[in-house]
């Protein structure tokens, strides 16, 4: 039998690349399989959160994310008719309780690199593109594993254990024959970015949500390609134009227009749409094959939930395999990681993404006038202040989780 003494990892993401990193950390040989011919640039995840960041400090990644990102100790709501701001929320009310408190802007991509860059200095692990996993069959003691190459070629892989980390689509996931409950949004979502100053020109943070029952987006600052600083703008799509008018330039610029009126003339830089769901699987474990990061949970982005819990996964996952790898554990710890993430998915992952897309598009006067109002006395009480950015830090939810036994 060929060499079964190591783990695979399907996915070379960020979820995937940093449990690849916590693995190899610990000695553990590391096999990681990837669709692409390059780490995909496109604009997607880029808020690492405070729990995410002292995640990150025990594998030794998170000073080169700080340094490469942006710190964003504020972000704010507002209106959208009138610009006001009527919500404020400050990560420095998290002293005491979290090593970093801010959030950092980082796109995903650049998180990647970080990760991938620090694996190099590791002789067992390996990560081979364009290599598209296309079976996945499990055995008493192993797990047989085939990819598959653009020339068609496969190739036979063999591992005590699989972990997917293989995207929304997990092949890993529909394999084990894992069902992936929960539902689709109605709304496709659009990213824009521009180099257009948002805060020069109205004092925006650097991570801002705009509210409208018609149209409201957010706002957002990353490094962009130079590290000089570009602007992200998300909008909904509510309806079911085509991808070729959503993506022209006449419909993005309805939307500044409608949004930020002083930025209408401003150069699109890039647009990226895309589907937007909210699933958990069924299970984050079977047998020897386990889900982390998307291909376990997916949900809608506002609030940066889904790569940071995604890190989260993984790097817990990293964990128990050590132990199991080590002979400290016995398999039955993945059941414990099922527990301790699984549940939690649900309760804080799913739950806050949906509230905070709710917020800001909430259709009658009434309603949304309850829900400012609602943000507006959080912002302004120190309790519920911290309250709320422990939950948004994903902070409430790793303690949960540590305390699962």
């Amino acid at each position: 039998m060929a060499d079964i003494e190591r783990i695979i990892i399907a996915g070379a993401g960020p979820v995937g690349s940093i449990t690849a990193l916590a693995l190899a950390r610990q000695g553990i040989p590391v096999l990681q399989f990837d669709a692409e011919k390059t780490t995909p640039t496109a604009h997607r995840a880029a808020t690492t959160h405070s729990s995410t960041l002292d995640l990150l400090d025990g594998i030794g990644m998170s000073q080169t994310v700080i340094e490469q990102g942006l710190k964003a100790r504020y972000f704010q709501y507002r209106y959208r008719e009138t610009n006001e701001v009527f919500a404020e929320f400050d990560f420095a009310r998290l002293a005491g309780e979290t090593n970093h408190p801010y959030a950092v802007q980082l796109e995903q991509h650049k998180t990647v690199a970080i990760a991938q860059d620090m694996l190099r200095a590791h002789p067992h692990f390996a990560l081979h593109r364009e290599h598209r996993v296309v079976e996945i069959t499990q055995a008493a003691d192993h797990v047989r594993v085939v990819t598959q190459t653009p020339d068609s070629a496969k190739q036979d892989w063999t591992a005590r254990y699989v972990v997917g980390c293989d995207g929304g689509r997990s092949f890993a996931r529909k394999s084990q024959g894992i069902d992936f409950p929960g539902f689709t949004w109605e709304e496709r979502f659009i990213i824009v970015a521009t180099l257009f100053d948002f805060e020069q020109a109205d004092n925006y943070r650097y991570r801002n949500y705009i509210a409208d029952p018609e149209q409201w987006c957010s706002v957002f600052k990353i490094p962009g390609p130079d590290g000089q600083g570009m602007w992200r703008n998300l909008f909904p799509v509510s309806d079911d134009s085509p991808e070729d008018v959503v993506t022209s330039d006449e419909w993005i610029r309805a939307r500044y227009d409608y949004c930020f009126p002083y930025a209408r003339n401003t150069p699109i830089v890039h647009r990226n749409l895309y589907t937007v769901h909210q699933r958990v699987a069924a299970s984050f474990r079977k047998g020897r094959v386990m889900l982390a990061g998307d291909a376990a949970h997916i949900n809608n982005p506002l609030g940066g939930m889904g790569m940071n819990s995604g890190i989260a996964d993984g790097l817990n996952l990293a964990e128990k395999l050590g132990k199991v790898w080590r002979g400290e554990a016995d398999d039955n710890i993945f059941d414990l990681y099922d527990r301790q993430r699984r549940p939690l998915a649900q309760k804080y992952v799913q739950a806050q993404s949906i509230q905070n897309k709710e917020t800001l598009q909430a259709k009658d006067p009434a309603a949304a006038n309850a829900r400012f109002e609602e943000l507006r006395r959080t912002s302004d009480d120190p309790v519920r202040h911290k309250a709320f950015l422990m939950n948004s830090a994903l902070i409430t939810m790793a303690r949960e989780a540590e305390a699962i036994a």
